[in-house]
């Protein structure tokens, strides 16, 4: 059996995690991706080398691609430019907005070689308004869209942004997705077109407090506003604001249902949403919750969230992880070891799942990691290879592409590909 994607061929001109995370996505479903660098290779090959050439980063993002390097800056470049725009399904591109039109790999020059190309493009604020050319990291869109502020963490006075660049990564998987709709609309029509992503979208996505009922959330929100404004106004720093703000939002009070909890001898995560989970948890520590009480005053809001989430955490301090996942387990509560990412890799369900595979990188040998995260019974996801060394199939796909190895070996020599 073959991947979904066999035989769809894109070309990633992508750099960093976004871009290259969709590319790699579509690999696993059977995809055609050769990763285009400039000569010297993308920042994100370059950053923290293990190896020269080699990044623990560009592995990750990376992986199942074909490689080519290629000077898009130099007009010789041009032929081949074209050539592969011509190859390919899917053009992937994830530059400021107006850098492409200076390469020739924006929309409109792809589409006039390739008519029904689906060209795929994620920019870090969208492709419109005053922060369009800004240049934009995953930290800065967590910044600027309030996905940073969502978080409560505060590390010395300052603000801590979510670890895993989480706008990075969906837009990324929001991309692949958008591309694999584009193909299934052209399968049917015959036509292509342009999907665009951008980093501050996806940030703003993710927050599910951001989706209001006009009716009921305006007048809070507005009230909140007001709070922010002032207090940055007079100079408080993030400590009052976060304070401030929380105490407007009494649902965030007494958090006992979905939390991680100290035991006696480690940690536990807890999750219940819904009233059913939250009354058995009640019931499994034995413990009622004014709030839910017909006639609970919101005034005593405060004095008995922290008698909760006291009570609540000496409980949990009296047996053991093991113990207390048992209990619990027993009683149809959601809870979990609290884990690092370095126990996954001998960790018991991630074998049981296969979640870890072993693939062989050119330079390096052995690698472990992730399995593909969509599993397809009739057209099963797959790891192509290890990602690319830099420039490790130039020769091979100009040769798909139309041109001679012995034009391959010209362009090599002139110092346009690598």
């Amino acid at each position: 059996m073959t991947g979904a994607l066999e035989g769809v061929r894109v070309l990633d001109c992508t750099q960093i995690i976004a871009g290259p995370l969709a590319g790699s996505l579509l690999t696993e479903m059977g995809a055609d991706v050769v990763k285009v660098e400039p000569l010297e290779g993308e920042p994100w090959r370059l950053q923290a080398e293990i190896i020269p050439k080699e990044s623990k980063a560009y592995l990750t993002q990376n992986r199942g691609k074909r490689g080519i390097a290629l000077d898009f800056k130099n007009p010789a470049s041009a032929p081949i430019r074209d050539s592969l725009i011509a190859w390919a399904d899917v053009l992937l591109t994830n530059y400021r907005p107006g850098v492409p039109e200076q390469l020739g790999i924006d929309y409109e020059s792809a589409r006039r070689i390739k008519p029904n190309i689906i060209y795929a493009e994620n920019t870090a604020f969208g492709k419109e308004g005053p922060d369009k050319d800004r240049r934009g990291y995953d930290i800065i869109a967590q910044g600027m869209s309030g996905l940073t502020t969502s978080n409560p963490n505060i590390q010395n006075n300052l603000p801590m942004q979510v670890g895993f660049a989480p706008a990075d990564v969906m837009s990324g998987l929001a991309l692949a997705w958008g591309i694999t709709a584009a193909l299934y609309h052209r399968e049917r029509t015959g036509e292509g077109q342009a999907v665009n992503t951008s980093l501050m979208l996806t940030a703003l996505g993710l927050q599910a407090g951001s989706r209001e009922i006009d009716a009921f959330d305006t007048e809070a929100r507005d009230r909140r506003l007001a709070t922010v404004t002032a207090a940055k106004a007079r100079g408080a720093d993030i400590a009052e604001i976060y304070a401030e703000r929380r105490a407007m939002m009494p649902e965030l009070a007494g958090n006992v249902y979905y939390r991680p909890y100290k035991t006696s001898d480690g940690y536990v995560v807890v999750g219940c949403l819904g009233p059913g989970p939250r009354a058995r948890f009640r019931e499994a520590l034995e413990f009622t919750d004014p709030r839910y009480e017909p006639g609970f005053d919101p005034a005593d809001l405060k004095e008995v969230a922290v008698g909760l989430v006291a009570n609540c955490e000496e409980k949990f301090l009296r047996k053991s992880t093991d113990a207390w996942i048992a209990f619990l387990d027993a009683r149809d509560v959601a809870v979990g070891p609290l884990k690092f990412i370095e126990e996954m890799w001998t960790d018991a369900q991630v074998a049981a799942n296969g979640f870890l595979e072993e693939y062989e990188h050119t330079l390096l040998g052995p690698l472990r990691g992730p399995s593909p995260i969509v599993r397809m019974s009739g057209t099963p996801t797959r790891i192509q290879r290890a990602s690319p060394a830099l420039g490790e199939h130039t020769e091979e796909v100009l040769c798909e592409a139309g041109f001679t190895p012995e034009q391959a070996a010209a362009f090599r020599e002139q110092g346009i590909t690598n």
